[in-house]
């Protein structure tokens, strides 16, 4: 199961690109969830058809890639500031955005609100 406490722990392991997008485990995808997902590599893009052309997580360069893991029923693809989970068994898609974190000023601010 998906929880807050995994999806920060995601976040932080894998908080890094690694050095070159040859070292991400690309084959997870063709593996587990290429057929369901209609996923392609375009030049320097992952293309997950499963999700609407009109969406940013539509076309992904390989280089914003942090990493790609298996979780349970669902392949992880972890970017900076969101995963996207693929399920294996369907074409459902779960998409986590994270919160901006505020400024110090912004946490006084809002601690008073203003």
């Amino acid at each position: 199961m998906i929880t807050k406490k995994v999806i920060d722990n995601l976040y932080k392991k894998y908080r890094n690109r690694p050095d070159s997008p040859d070292e991400l485990n690309i084959s997870l995808l063709f593996d587990q969830v290429f057929d369901n997902h209609a996923l392609m590599i375009d030049e320097n893009d992952l293309v997950i058809n499963s999700i609407s052309p009109s969406s940013p997580f539509h076309k992904i360069p390989l280089r914003h890639i942090h990493e790609i893991v298996e979780f349970g029923d669902d392949i992880a693809i972890v970017l900076h500031s969101s995963i996207i989970f693929l399920k294996k068994e369907d074409n459902r898609v779960n998409i986590h955005v994270k919160a901006p974190s505020l400024s110090p000023i912004g946490r006084i601010r809002e601690a008073i609100g203003i």
